[in-house]
C-alpha cells in the first residue's frame, strides 16, 4: 500500500478509537467510575492528535505536484 492510502486509513482508525474513548467517558461520568473518566480521555485526546497528524501528512500526499 502507498503512504496516501496507510494514512486515510488511519484517520478513520484513530477516529473510531476516539469515539468508542469518549463513549467510555459519558459511561464513566455518568457511572461515576472518575478513574476511567480520565484514562480514557487521555486516550481520546491523544487519538485526536494522531488524527490530525494523519490528516496533515495525508493531505500533503494528496496534493503533491
Amino acid at each position: 500500500m502507498d503512504k496516501k492510502r496507510v494514512t486515510f486509513l488511519s484517520i478513520f482508525l484513530f477516529l473510531a478509537i476516539n469515539v468508542i474513548s469518549l463513549s467510555k467517558v459519558i459511561e464513566g461520568y455518568y457511572g461515576q467510575e472518575y478513574s476511567h473518566v480520565y484514562i480514557f480521555m487521555i486516550v481520546a485526546l491523544i487519538s485526536t492528535g494522531l488524527a490530525t497528524i494523519a490528516f496533515f501528512l495525508w493531505r500533503k500526499e494528496e496534493y503533491k505536484r
